[in-house]
């Protein structure tokens, strides 16, 4: 997870399931096989419109946040949606044969990067940010007239951009599934919520990047 203190401060399972199912009041499965989606598109705009996500498993990471995948067309979609949304960010991290790791960060901009071997130690290279080459997500946008109004008014600078966010539920991710050549995919989740930034809800709970022990295995085939 990257960010600056300004960015920061003004932004920043043993199953496998069926399609459709909701999984809630139980221990979040260690595996899942993602759907096949009924073809429906889905626009990457952090909306969950009505439709969009009926065909995908659902997963609930913790009270007011939920997991949903499903694949279509070559592509696989992940949704983490907020009830109801506050300001946050998420990194997802994707290995796909528990060693190499990669990490797409979505905050007020899209960012990737390899990191480096958990076993092998070491300083992980910088974002380069934009590189969205096989994956997308949307960003986090805000009306910067509004909150520069409202901090002219005396709301501090996050509580002024909170305000004058646009509308989203969370974070939708389209991700072209030959980015990856496996059929399975382990998958761990950041999410930082204001106001304690540095303590961010991880999925699965108790995951580190210092081994891909106990990530979610997602299964494609």
């Amino acid at each position: 997870m990257i960010r600056s203190k300004a960015s920061l401060a003004v932004l920043i399972t043993a199953g496998l399931f069926l399609a459709s199912a909701v999984l809630f009041g139980q221990a979040p499965p260690t595996a899942v096989r993602v759907p096949e989606g009924n073809g429906r598109p889905i626009l990457v705009d952090g909306v969950f419109s009505p439709g969009e996500w009926d065909d995908a498993v659902k997963i609930e990471i913790r009270p007011g946040l939920q997991l949903l995948l499903k694949k279509n067309g070559g592509f696989v979609f992940l949704g983490l949606k907020y009830s109801p949304f506050t300001l946050s960010i998420v990194d997802l991290f994707i290995s796909p044969d528990g060693k190499t790791v990669r990490q797409f960060h979505v905050s007020a901009q899209l960012g990737e990067r390899l990191l480096v071997s958990a076993a092998g130690g070491g300083e992980n290279p910088p974002f380069v940010w934009g590189d969205t080459v096989d994956w997308y997500a949307n960003e986090i946008r805000w009306d910067a007239g509004k909150a520069q109004a409202l901090t002219k008014e005396g709301k501090d600078a996050g509580e002024a951009q909170q305000a004058a966010l646009y509308r989203y539920d969370g974070f939708e991710f389209q991700i072209r599934q030959s980015k990856f050549d496996t059929e399975e995919w382990l998958v761990r989740l950041e999410s930082p919520w204001p106001p304690d930034w540095d303590k961010p809800v991880v999925f699965p709970e108790g995951t580190s990047l210092t081994s891909t022990k106990g990530w979610l295995k997602i299964v494609l085939k």
